[in-house]
């Protein structure tokens, strides 16, 4: 006759064979969390520097947008102990607005702002011109913060490039024959892009009314230069490029 009562599984059985089913589910669980895990990182480590930038960029937007007394204030702390690089040119540039002057503050700021990121071209810019206001001159502080942005940025926003090459125009007799090279090297972008003619005729002016030998170092410049692009313009364009500004 049939056995028909119910099996007797041990305890020892039911352990087996719940072990024997998490080992089998164990892999697929395993591999689906470490892929979870590793997609949020990812897009954690993708998201964070967006958000970061994007804050800094808000701090510097409302610090342009601030009040005179605002950033008289600002300026006064020195800034944030942990601004951004951005915010700090910024607020180093504001110092030497005349609404908003301060010297002192602008030329600390300039500083921070190169050694957080020395790639910033316009601080460092800043920090010549700091450095100039400090002694008066072009000192070896003021020329060292001048190449650094010459080095940092050769051809990069055209107001940048147009202040160097007048500051180096301004001080001529100061200014090494590397920089004065570079300053025209780098200048030489103006004539190809914006609207610069004017700014180059004024330059050209008070070079050569200083005595400063414009053309000479113009046609020099190591850069593609069009042999039409060096002819002598018509006398009545050359006057009115070279009539100074009222």
């Amino acid at each position: 006759m049939k056995d028909t009562s119910p099996q007797v599984i041990q305890r020892g059985g039911v352990d087996a064979l719940r072990a024997q089913a998490k080992a089998k589910r164990s892999p697929g669980s395993a591999s689906k969390a470490a892929y979870w895990t590793a997609l949020m990182v990812g897009a954690a480590l993708t998201i964070l520097p967006i958000i970061r930038f994007a804050g800094q960029e808000l701090e510097t937007f409302s610090l342009m947008q601030a009040s005179d007394s605002v950033v008289k204030a600002e300026l006064a702390r020195g800034g944030a102990p942990g601004a951004n690089p951005a915010y700090l040119e910024k607020l180093a540039e504001l110092g030497s607005q005349p609404a908003t002057r301060n010297d002192e503050a602008a030329l600390g700021l300039a500083k921070r702002a190169t050694t957080a990121d020395p790639s910033r071209a316009s601080a460092w810019a800043q920090l010549a011109w700091q450095e100039y206001l400090k002694a008066k001159s072009v000192s070896p502080a003021s020329l060292d913060a001048l190449r650094k942005s010459m080095v940092a940025c050769p051809v990069c926003e055209q107001d940048l490039i147009r202040w160097r090459f007048n500051f180096v125009l301004a001080n001529w007799d100061k200014m090494p024959e590397d920089v004065r090279k570079a300053a025209f090297e780098q200048a030489d972008i103006l004539r190809w892009v914006g609207q610069n003619r004017e700014f180059l005729g004024d330059m050209r002016l008070k070079a050569v009314r200083a005595g400063i030998p414009f053309d000479a170092y113009r046609t020099a410049v190591n850069t593609p230069v069009r042999s039409f692009d060096l002819n002598a313009a018509p006398q009545a364009e050359a006057s009115s490029l070279l009539r100074p500004k009222l």
